[in-house]
């Protein structure tokens, strides 16, 4: 069974009665973002507001240049990313999850960027676990907004446990089988994982490129101290255009494992993605 309860501005998803993570969406908030992510032993994949980067939460969205708007950094003349409302919210026996419409407001006032973003999880073993999360950004309004090129950017942006990086002791590595920064960064891949100790046990997450994205198989900003995510775009010299007409629409899928990437069956669990792609409608 997966449930999603709420609980005083944000989303509690339990799986099998169990805590698997929290969605944080209160207005207090400068963005939502999903933290914690519990392993098997009840640690956290995820790091909240590290010391280094206090931007950086969990799994969450952002970027730099929104026009010229910065949605990155959280100072008091960045633009806010805020919850707007829940258009649907499930619970059930193999699967459950919620869609979300946030609103990227500039320091102005002014509604720069609205995006809707789906999270759906799944009943597996918590040795083995996967959701998924579609995300749709959209021009408010008839503009056609530009993102420009640049490092500070995640649709989605994942901050992994210190224990997980490659600076705390962990292995980051791609589906080419690529290690760490100075081979993975700016480099295609269909998927990334980063894995390490959490407490006494060996577990790490992946991250899979839907391979309907554009661009397919993405550019990967990767850092040693913990940050990682698919950059689709970001490295090119000519922004990404959205329009009235033309969103931009994402997929991705995250896959937690107990052992590092062979131990945890990365590849199986990324082929088996790819299976269940090709098979929908």
């Amino acid at each position: 069974m997966v449930e999603i309860l709420e609980d005083n501005g944000q989303l509690v998803i339990l799986i099998a009665q169990n805590e698997y993570a929290r969605y944080h969406f209160a207005p207090n908030r400068a963005k939502p973002y999903l933290f914690p992510l519990r392993a098997p032993n009840g640690l956290s994949f995820l790091a909240d507001s590290p010391t280094d980067h206090r931007h950086h939460h969990g799994i969450w969205l952002g970027h730099g240049r929104v026009d010229e708007t910065d949605f990155w950094v959280e100072r008091h003349n960045t633009g806010k990313i805020l919850h707007r409302e829940f258009i649907e919210r499930t619970s059930g026996e193999q699967k459950g999850g919620f869609t979300e419409v946030c609103d990227w407001q500039a320091p102005s006032g002014a509604v720069m960027l609205t995006d809707t973003r789906t999270f759906t999880f799944y009943h597996t073993p918590a040795e083995a676990r996967y959701f998924d999360l579609d995300i749709r950004l959209s021009s408010p309004d008839q503009r056609t907004v530009l993102l420009n090129q640049t490092n500070e950017a995640g649709l989605p942006h994942i901050r992994v446990a210190e224990s997980l990086s490659p600076k705390g002791g962990g292995t980051l590595v791609n589906a080419q089988g690529k290690r760490n920064e100075r081979q993975t960064y700016r480099q295609k891949s269909e998927w990334v994982d980063c894995s390490g100790k959490l407490g006494r046990t060996v577990c790490g997450i992946a991250v899979f490129d839907h391979p309907h994205n554009p661009d397919h198989p993405s550019y990967w900003f990767t850092r040693d101290y913990g940050p990682l995510s698919p950059n689709y775009g970001f490295f090119y010299a000519d922004p990404i255009e959205i329009t009235p007409n033309t969103p931009l629409h994402l997929r991705y899928r995250f896959y937690t494992h107990t052992g590092d990437a062979v131990e945890g069956n990365v590849q199986a669990a990324f082929d088996a993605y790819l299976r269940e792609v090709s098979a929908s409608p």
